[in-house]
């Protein structure tokens, strides 16, 4: 038999889920053993190949036949559930059973040849997991399409029983093709929020979801979104949650979401053509990447570009949307040509969170926007980031408690950057726009190519600094900086920087 190897978590990344599970630990109840058909013997693999004619006992040499006899068994701890590569089952999978930290329950792929595909044919789910625990899923394609729209996920895993379940490892799945809801608006607002190519849910008081890996996952043409993480509620909050290496791409509503996570971790992920897709966005507003009632949320390492589709007020790259708590920190991320702009602060757009923003070591070309809906409630240090923008006018609202600092500005003699008695500007670069206030450098801050951003993170080295460069070494210090700039330059917290994102030698 040959069995695709599933990936572990590695590196940083265990280090990671490993504080949070340790810190979740002995908090969650474990799910109760489903009922029905008796459980799977101790790490029994169970074959799946929908192409065969006749329903066998899920051996290799005699697979099931059908998403119905897979949900008709309950897996055990240290099982895996695998479907033939090259083969497609049409139905909603929903396979019973939990794993434990140490023996995970496994569904994944068997064979050699393309990744098996379930077809969820127009269900609310192609696949589907509600009070579980400890699996880990990959290697498969989900699609499920319908003539219509509705509330659907490509893949769904749910927390509904008043208590807390963990470890979902969900990596290298390709979703394409859900026909989720894609109008947020009145009636259908919550079919909206619960469409996605992934979608992870806690409904009823104190249901949470913990240590939730989603990586390395291809979505595109799913209406409603790409990636909509959501493990708690305000009042109770899940924690461990990682989302990287995700490629999201024409996707019919926001790219990445995080909700009522403690500490959420959003990185390495690339969002383009949100919005758009075979199932095009058609009502409310969407954005990028961005996080809802969350405690100190981190989005970082990301590139969002072409964004071409207008919300009615939104359609950013990234946002720092309401309810959260303690400090929101966007960095060292990527944004190119978002119509909506690069970032939106809207913790006035419903629960107040008030949580202190932090947006640093940021490069945003031809974004051109920033909104603000904070109405005062948030805190925004906004510093070393580039805005490049000679595609059209800057418009720019900040909240009313502003620090702008470091940042290199580079827009059209017609844009206007805002003032107030709560903004200070403080050794920024302006080119072209206008500075707003007596402090700061005006003139040419001598990048190495700039405008020539592309798709990823690695494509920004034309906005690093000439020997030649006015904005060398003489910035503002500023502690708890990071410590590093975009491209892994350090950044000293006694020395002054340079200005803008890059803190390396003059090239």
């Amino acid at each position: 038999m040959t069995m695709r190897a599933f990936p572990g978590r590695r590196g940083a990344r265990t280090a990671v889920l490993a504080v949070a599970l340790a810190l979740a630990s002995g908090t969650g109840v474990a799910a109760a053993p489903a009922t029905g058909a008796p459980a799977a013997a101790a790490e029994t693999t169970i074959h799946v190949d929908c192409s065969r004619q006749s329903a066998g006992d899920g051996s290799q040499a005699s697979p099931f036949n059908s998403i119905a006899q897979a949900n008709g068994r309950t897996y055990a701890p240290g099982d895996t559930l695998a479907f033939a590569s090259g083969t497609t089952c049409t139905g909603s999978l929903a396979p019973r059973g939990s794993g434990t930290a140490l023996a995970p329950i496994t569904l994944t792929s068997y064979g050699t040849g393309a990744l098996p595909v379930i077809d969820g044919g127009g269900a609310a789910n192609a696949v589907s997991f509600t009070n579980q625990d400890h699996w880990r899923i990959g290697n498969l394609k989900l699609t499920n399409p319908a003539a219509t729209l509705a509330r659907r996920a490509g893949l769904r895993i749910t927390a509904t029983d008043g208590t807390a379940h963990r470890g979902f490892d969900v990596g290298h799945l390709v979703v394409d093709r859900v026909a989720g809801q894609t109008n947020k608006n009145s009636p259908t607002t919550e079919d909206f929020v619960q469409s996605a190519g992934i979608v992870t849910g806690a409904s009823g008081a104190n249901s949470t979801l913990h240590d939730i890996h989603v990586h390395h996952n291809q979505i595109s043409n799913t209406g409603g979104g790409g990636l909509k993480i959501r493990v708690g509620a305000m009042a109770v909050k899940g924690s461990g949650v990682l989302i990287e290496h995700n490629l999201v791409k024409d996707v019919g509503g926001d790219g990445i979401i995080a909700s009522y996570a403690a500490a959420p971790l959003i990185q390495y992920n690339q969002a383009s053509g949100v919005g758009n897709g075979e199932y095009p966005f058609s009502g409310g507003n969407f954005a990028g990447i961005w996080v809802l009632g969350d405690s100190d949320p981190t989005i970082q390492f990301n590139a969002v570009h072409d964004i071409t589709r207008m919300s009615v007020a939104d359609s950013q790259a990234f946002d720092c949307d309401w309810g959260n708590t303690g400090t929101c920190t966007v960095q060292y991320n990527f944004s190119r040509d978002n119509i909506g702009g690069f970032f939106l602060d809207c913790d006035g757009c419903g629960t107040i969170g008030g949580a202190r923003q932090v947006i640093r070591f940021n490069v945003s070309e031809n974004d051109c926007r920033m909104s603000s809906n904070s109405a005062g409630r948030s805190a925004l240090h906004m510093y070393n980031n580039v805005f490049y923008c000679t595609a059209r006018k800057l418009s720019v609202t900040l909240p009313e408690e502003s620090v702008i600092e470091n940042n290199i500005w580079v827009g059209t003699t017609d844009s206007r950057l805002p003032t107030g008695a709560g903004i200070s500007w403080l050794w920024n670069v302006f080119q072209g726009v206008p500075r707003p206030t007596a402090n700061g450098i005006t003139g040419d801050p001598r990048f190495v190519n700039p405008g020539s951003g592309g798709d990823t993170i690695d494509s920004a080295d034309g906005y690093r600094l000439l020997a030649t460069s006015p904005a060398l070494n003489n910035g503002s210090v500023i502690s708890g900086n990071g410590g590093r700039d975009y491209w892994g330059n350090p950044v000293s917290a006694t020395t002054k920087p340079h200005r803008g994102a890059y803190n390396g030698p003059g090239l």
